[in-house]
């Protein structure tokens, strides 16, 4: 039987050996949304007015959850006293319903934004339907399993890379994997349906994305059947698990850091600053400690219940492949068990890519570059015009320039390529790294455009962590996320494409592609594109000289006393 204090001893001892990777996987996680997307909520929460004037406040609209955009476009209002059942379920089920909508939340944006009066919408309300599905099912799904692949991994190997969170994606395990936590989810909808069964279930199928971490091949209701026998007579320990977790990792730390910021801002005067800071506090404690924590004790967990399914002779334990991983984690700061002693599968960095021939360590020529840096331009200005049409419900051809193409992405992905080739080897550097850079071209290039045409194309002046309205983390860690993408997958993928090409063909796309950007870049220089929806960001600086000239001119027109 299993000991509350040993799981979480055993996750204490895994997170401080493998922390700087298992903190990575959890940050992925989060600002994907597969996992803990929670513990980065405090940097859209940040508040604009504790920091700057009021006359530099970028005014946000005020986003409603999925469950009051449904209601609001269903004309109900829970709250009137004419509906008791919705005013019930607004209790009970609106969060769970937001919960499990979230990777829908762009369809929502744009039910909140369109009144469904033509074809469009409702064609635009279907692909955001179909993409969230999509993306939920087949990515965010794997990713959630293939974490639990590299818990699993981390827990008994030293120096294991976190690319073993991609298993999923290679071994034609992928369909297997999704199948199973799609059943999972089906079967957890459905018993959310009884209300008493969620609970229940919920921890009964708890290890199931386990399992086929273990073993991405095993039959997905045979995942699920042993993932209950193996929660039987153990979910109301976990529940006091889960409990003891929130109670003194996110709760506490998140009451403490509110009332000593509250304190502390009563007493300097900036109460909005320290609850801020407060605020991310906690979120920093969560993406930096507490998540990697939940994750190796869980795995611990996980370990114990299967050696228990082991040593019982359970029917299903079969299912259970690689025998490291009901061994004891190793003692000390370090794992002692070596790599060798393990007997795990080959360590799996960038499996998807050599399967599929994706050298990510190649080299690029300069007409391939050309052309990659053509892809990720038109690759970025599709991005940013869906983007819109999903958030603001209408087509804008995003950028300074007429074409088709912004120049700020092909730029980074290409540099990316070109610079850091030594670096790819190591994705947290690259990531890191990639962001860095990616800022630093993001800057100098809205403070080009600024000095040179006077218009701000792009602000982030409400934004958490941001530098003069020109970058901020939130586009950083977008930008790194996406240059890991192009280095260990689009760029030899689009790279052995282009490879494909005779030499006369590509030097004949790059000249048509270069006059088309030349001829458009003279254009924009004189005409630059600007207008609603491309340079209407909230410009402060303008709004406060506004601001500023008609408060002097309501003083020059004030009666005079005296």
């Amino acid at each position: 039987m299993w000991e509350r204090r040993e799981v979480k001893k055993q996750g204490k001892r895994q997170l401080l050996r493998n922390w700087a990777a298992m903190v990575a996987v959890c940050f992925i996680l989060a600002f994907s949304g597969a996992e803990f997307a929670q513990s980065a909520d405090f940097i859209g929460e940040f508040n604009p007015a504790a920091v700057l004037p009021d006359d530099q406040v970028v005014i946000q609209e005020v986003s409603l959850s999925n469950w009051e955009l449904l209601l609001e476009w269903l004309h109900i209002d829970p709250m009137d006293g004419t509906h008791p059942m919705w005013a019930a379920a607004d209790q009970s089920f609106g969060p769970v319903f937001d919960t499990l909508t979230a990777p829908f939340s762009a369809f929502f944006a744009l039910l909140e934004r369109s009144d469904f009066a033509g074809w469009l919408d409702i064609t635009l309300a279907c692909a955001g339907i179909a993409g969230g599905i999509w993306f939920s099912v087949w990515v965010l799904s794997a990713l959630t399993v293939g974490a639990r692949r590299f818990f699993l991994e981390s827990r008994v190997r030293d120096n294991i890379s976190i690319a073993a969170m991609f298993t999923p994606f290679y071994r034609g395990s992928w369909w297997n994997v999704t199948k199973g936590m799609l059943l999972r989810s089906v079967y957890t909808i459905l018993w959310a349906c009884t209300i008493i069964g969620f609970p229940i279930k919920f921890y009964a199928y708890r290890m199931v994305p386990y399992i086929l971490a273990e073993n991405p091949q095993a039959r997905p209701s045979e995942a699920i059947l042993l993932s209950r026998q193996m929660m039987d007579g153990n979910k109301w320990r976990c529940f006091v698990l889960d409990l003891t977790l929130y109670l003194h990792w996110a709760f506490l730390p998140t009451l403490l850091a509110s009332i000593l910021g509250t304190g502390i801002g009563l007493l300097t005067g900036r109460i909005l600053l320290c609850q801020s800071i407060a605020t991310a506090a906690a979120g920093l404690l969560s993406l930096l400690f507490v998540n990697g924590y939940k994750s190796a004790t869980y795995t611990a967990l996980y370990a114990a219940l299967r050696q228990a399914q082991i040593e019982a002779d359970a029917p299903l334990a079969g299912l259970f492949t690689v025998p490291a991983f009901g061994e004891a984690a190793p003692e000390g700061p370090r794992p002692k068990l070596p790599d060798a002693d393990v007997h795990l599968p080959e360590d799996p960095v960038f499996h998807f890519a050599q399967q599929h021939k994706l050298n990510y360590n190649r080299r690029y020529s300069i007409r391939t570059l050309i052309l990659l840096f053509f892809a990720f331009s038109i690759a970025g200005w599709l991005w940013e015009v869906a983007l819109h049409i999903v958030t603001k419900g209408m087509f804008v051809n995003r950028g300074t320039m007429f074409g088709p193409w912004l120049p700020i992405y092909g730029a980074g992905g290409a540099l990316v390529l070109f610079l850091l080739r030594r670096l790819f080897t190591k994705p947290v550097a690259t990531f890191f790294v990639s962001m860095v850079l990616c800022s630093i071209i993001e800057y100098f290039t809205s403070w080009y455009l600024e000095v040179t045409k006077g218009i701000r194309w792009w602000d982030y002046s409400g934004y958490f962590m941001n530098l003069n309205g020109r970058i901020c983390l939130e586009g950083a860690v977008t930008f790194g996320l996406a240059c890991c993408a192009v280095v260990y997958f689009a760029g030899p993928l689009l790279g052995g494409l282009i490879d494909k090409l005779s030499p006369a063909r590509q030097n004949a796309i790059c000249a048509v592609l270069i006059a088309l950007f030349a001829a458009d870049a003279v254009y924009s220089h004189f005409h630059p594109n600007a207008g609603e929806g491309i340079t209407d960001y909230n410009d402060w600086q303008a709004d406060g000289a506004d601001a500023e000239a008609a408060a002097a001119l309501t003083a020059s027109n004030a009666p005079r006393h005296g």
